[in-house]
């Protein structure tokens, strides 16, 4: 598989999270909300990794990438969501979320996931940015 077929398989199972984020706050569970959240940035972050050439695997190596990407990009909302991103990572583990805490966050994380998104070549992608 090259590079941009793997970076439209992180890319679509960006989008397929974060649409399982909403089928998780409809339901009501904060915790599945938030690790699909932080699921969708993660595989959107490494979309934008694949589609440079780079593989990351490790969660300290997707941070360290969004932090750079951030410098990079000069935009530090990247490295704001990620922050609420492992936040929910975090959460899920240790329970204790509420929907609440989810919706708060979530529109600034999928903005970025959006933009994240852009990056990679074009495919249909729903309507997702819109809900």
């Amino acid at each position: 598989m090259n590079q941009i077929e793997t970076a439209q398989e992180y890319k679509d199972q960006s989008i397929h999270y974060l649409e399982n984020v909403y089928n998780s706050l409809d339901a009501g569970d904060a915790e599945k909300a938030g690790e699909f959240l932080w699921g969708s940035l993660a595989e959107a972050l490494k979309a934008v990794a694949a589609n440079e050439g780079r593989r990351l695997k490790a969660h300290w190596e997707i941070g360290d990438y969004a932090f750079e990407l951030a410098k990079k990009r000069q935009d530090a909302s990247i490295r704001e969501a990620y922050g609420h991103a492992s936040y929910f990572h975090h959460g899920f583990y240790e329970a204790g979320l509420t929907v609440d805490d989810v919706r708060l966050r979530l529109d600034v994380v999928r903005e970025v996931i959006r933009k994240l998104l852009e990056l990679i070549p074009e495919k249909e992608s729903g309507q997702i940015w819109t809900k």
